[in-house]
């Protein structure tokens, strides 16, 4: 692994990272933590890094110093390419429906394991026209296990910043519309007390504009109390 960096990581090899370093095993040592976490980021096998001569393995400990780190620099982008397929990230929360947002259980449940489910329902999927246009394809709620999995596979440092973008959105949003969501939810059956809650969970997902499911995995630490 040559200079390896949070920019070579997929999402998915994230939401590995981050319970083997929040919630480790009391029996693990450091070594059994870096061990496991070569395995996430080369895709070696334990059996494989066990096999590693110790000047080897130490340079593989080396390689994974970047994890430690929680300066994760990068920017929000447009678009995201992924497994052939190309999606726009939609930031424009106001345009979004109710349905697309207001899944309290992917807030309040294990949000980082989560984080790919509230991709897939950021995006957009687009599709190539004559002369090689690319424009908004219709969004199909029943595709959304197919986009999660692609947000999945998406390079880690795009999606994480794009959702970090998305959220100060997010959450400005519900701050001004609390009133509107609960109204549309209640068309949509649900007791005014049951969407009250709804916009509650929501607003307390986020910490100012930085969401918790996206703070750095020392602050995750420390939030654990927000995400029972």
């Amino acid at each position: 692994m040559d200079n390896m960096t949070w920019d070579k990581l997929t999402l998915w090899q994230y939401q590995q990272i981050i319970p083997i370093l929040t919630k480790p095993d009391k029996e693990w040592t450091e070594l059994d933590i870096d061990v496991k976490l070569i395995c996430i980021v080369s895709g070696l096998t334990e059996q494989q890094v066990d096999s590693l001569s110790l000047e080897q393995l130490k340079e593989l400990r080396k390689d994974i110093k970047f994890i430690y780190n929680d300066d994760i620099k990068g920017k929000a982008i447009d678009y995201i390419v992924v497994n052939g397929r190309r999606y726009r990230v939609n930031y424009d929360i106001k345009n979004m429906p109710s349905a697309r947002y207001i899944e309290s259980k992917v807030f309040s449940k294990d949000p980082v394991a989560n984080l790919h489910k509230i991709a897939g329902s950021m995006v957009i999927p687009q599709r190539k026209k004559f002369f090689g246009k690319w424009v908004d394809d219709a969004y199909d709620a029943s595709k959304h296990e197919l986009y999660s999995s692609d947000m999945q596979d998406a390079n880690f440092i795009q999606v994480y910043h794009s959702l970090v973008f998305f959220y100060q959105f997010y959450r400005n949003w519900i701050e001004v519309s609390s009133d509107y969501m609960v109204k549309e939810m209640t068309e949509k059956g649900m007791t005014q007390h049951q969407a009250k809650q709804v916009v509650e969970t929501l607003f307390q997902s986020t910490d100012g504009i930085i969401p918790v499911t996206l703070l750095p995995h020392k602050k995750i630490l420390e939030l654990r109390k927000y995400l029972k």
